[in-house]
């Protein structure tokens, strides 16, 4: 459960080392919601590079900050760093395969001020059309975690930005059924 500070710092070196991007996964949700201490990997679509074509530059940026190299569940690297007594992994992400999120998306990210770093993440609205898209929303702890967010009404959704996201993707009513009471 890294701290603001380490998410700082981590993104900061990755951004300084030329891996920057938008966050797309639950670190998203918790930056809306204004927390401190975020759960889980970090998922970090890369806008700035081809992290499967210059593999080379993720491999000198673990050497030289002494992390562990790993994959995503789709083939792309994933960094694993001890910084100040903290584990924060780092997913990297771009579009491939079944994984694909759409430029739209990624350009309306918003950005925020973390540690004095800047840091771009999707909107809550658009994390949660991922997880929708990917079936993930019928995860019973990802349902859990949304519902917590949605309950301490720190984050409000935009119905009519989440039936827009739809309309990027195939079979948006699907979508929307997935989406169920997230979305009343």
């Amino acid at each position: 459960m890294p701290s603001a500070r380490v998410l700082a710092k981590i993104l900061d070196l990755l951004g300084r080392e030329g891996i920057s991007g938008v966050l797309v996964g639950s670190t998203a949700l918790q930056l809306a919601a204004g927390m401190q201490r975020f759960d889980g990997d970090v998922d970090l679509f890369v806008t700035s590079t081809s992290v499967l074509a210059n593999l080379g530059i993720v491999e000198e940026f673990v050497r030289r900050y002494g992390c562990l190299l790993g994959s995503t569940w789709v083939g792309t690297p994933s960094i694993t760093c001890y910084m100040d007594g903290e584990e924060v992994i780092v997913d990297l992400y771009e579009n491939m395969h079944d994984f694909y999120i759409p430029t739209e998306i990624l350009e309306d990210s918003v950005e925020y001020e973390v540690q004095g770093v800047k840091v771009r993440a999707v909107r809550p609205e658009d994390y949660i059309v991922l997880k929708a898209v990917s079936s993930a929303i019928e995860d019973p702890d990802i349902v859990r975690s949304l519902r917590e967010f949605l309950r301490s009404k720190k984050i409000k959704l935009s119905r009519k930005l989440i039936e827009s996201r739809l309309q990027l993707f195939e079979d948006p009513q699907a979508i929307m059924r997935r989406l169920g009471d997230f979305i009343k």
